[in-house]
């Protein structure tokens, strides 16, 4: 060994400044991908529609779990909405904060239209790809979404004429636990206005009094907002927003396209998957 090199390992305090600079870097220079933010990487943007081939496992309430397979997402901005329909399970709240890959959200819990818990969801954005997080929580407020999947559909533009019916077209589906299906039509200017309504549920004997539905530029996804009114239940008159998106469906009967779509307000969600049939 040269004289330099042994007189610098003799030297233990130029050592211990070695060492602490070499943690320094290891500490801060690390890939993105296992959940950490390079210094100075943009935050990711999760904007999307997330298709429905989703899962989760989330705790059901009674000491045991349920298994998700059908969890689908829309997120604009800071609105992050969760649904699976087979579970009449909505997850909708906001995201306080995105720092490069990794975010937080607050969430309401909603399942068959009524609020059950709040929880918070801490995850990772892989932007166009992904959301995987943490539900913590009680109840449908704990546990894992194991991936939210970026769905193809993002490349095509929303627009109000794919969601438009004519005069004797509308939109249905069976809301809030209700066994009979809910209606409404969209104008071409957007104009949401309901003819059917559902006779059990949550949502029973409720009619949209007002609506709007709008396309977000540069996104698969549309704004909306309804005023429902004459509920049987009174609370559950008042106004709701939320998000829609398209997803066309080759393999269920009416083949088609579906509109999903979530309204929340602070205590009741009305979420669907929404099919365009024929009034006669």
């Amino acid at each position: 060994m040269t004289p330099h090199r042994l007189k610098m390992y003799s030297n233990p305090l130029l050592l211990i400044f070695l060492v602490l600079f070499f943690l320094t870097i290891t500490g801060c220079f690390h890939s993105s991908s296992d959940g950490w933010d390079i210094p100075g990487m943009p935050s990711a943007n999760p904007t999307g529609y997330y298709n429905v081939q989703g899962t989760a496992t989330v705790g059901d309430g009674s000491g045991g779990t349920l298994v998700i397979n059908d969890l689908q997402a829309m997120v604009n901005g800071n609105r992050f909405i969760a649904i699976s329909d087979a579970n009449g399970l909505v997850y909708d709240g906001t995201m306080t904060n995105i720092n490069g890959n990794n975010f937080t959200a607050a969430v309401t819990v909603f399942q068959d239209g009524n609020e059950t818990t709040t929880s918070t969801l801490t995850g990772m954005i892989t932007e166009g790809a992904r959301i995987t997080g943490t539900l913590t929580g009680d109840g449908l407020g704990s546990g894992t979404i194991h991936e939210l999947l970026y769905a193809v559909s993002n490349n095509e533009a929303s627009d109000l004429s794919r969601v438009e019916n004519n005069v004797n077209e509308r939109w249905f589906d069976r809301v809030g636990g209700g066994t009979i299906d809910f209606g409404f039509a969209i104008g071409m200017t957007g104009s949401i206005t309901g003819t059917i309504t559902t006779t059990d549920g949550v949502f029973s004997e409720c009619t949209v009094g007002s609506g709007t539905i709008s396309p977000i530029t540069g996104t698969s996804l549309y704004t909306l907002s309804l005023t429902l009114s004459s509920c049987n239940i009174s609370s559950v008159n008042g106004d709701y927003s939320g998000l829609a998106s398209i997803r066309t469906e080759s393999t269920e009967i009416p083949t088609g396209d579906r509109l999903v779509l979530v309204v929340s307000n602070s205590n009741f969600s009305l979420q669907g998957e929404f099919k365009k049939d024929n009034l006669f």
